[in-house]
């Protein structure tokens, strides 16, 4: 691997991985303001929809920022039925083949057709449908392209130094 690539794979890496440790940040915020909610809906029998809008939110953003570190890490949902009983080598061709020809043209997809969405939100500045909601829907709808480009850097970033530990 060149010496600009190796740079480049590694930037995309520590990117990801900084947003994997931010998404476990995100995910401690969620159960603070889930349990919040809780807590003032049945002790205060008071309800805040902007919290239970931020749950959503938080949510969201966990899953959407984490997914290209779960990939990146090798710890993502994967069917292992003949994964178990095949080579490393095998193996390998498998997630190049599954990169390039699912993971790869599915993110182009996603981020292809969800920009004319997120462009229309940022038209507006889409908020919350209810009065007490959060303002920043269109923040959220934002994570649709990011996931896209983070996921695609995630399999690149596979794909590169898998294939350097075959040669």
């Amino acid at each position: 691997m060149t010496g600009v690539l190796r740079k480049l794979v590694d930037l995309m890496h520590g990117l990801i991985a900084a947003l994997g440790k931010l998404s476990g940040w995100l995910l401690l915020a969620l159960v603070v303001v889930q349990f919040v909610v809780v807590l003032a809906r049945y002790l205060l029998a008071v309800n805040f929809l902007w919290l239970q809008e931020l749950t959503l939110y938080l949510h969201a953003s966990t899953f959407m920022l984490a997914a290209a570190w779960s990939l990146c890490a090798n710890k993502h949902v994967r069917i292992d039925i003949l994964r178990e009983r095949s080579s490393d080598a095998t193996n390998r061709n498998i997630d190049a083949v599954g990169t390039v020809f699912l993971l790869i043209p599915m993110m182009l997809v996603i981020g292809w057709t969800s920009l004319p969405y997120v462009a229309q939100s940022w038209s507006i500045l889409e908020g919350s449908t209810e009065v007490s909601g959060l303002p920043g829907i269109f923040l959220l709808k934002t994570l649709l392209p990011i996931f896209a480009c983070l996921m695609l850097m995630a399999g690149l970033v596979r794909l590169v130094r898998r294939s350097g530990r075959s040669t």
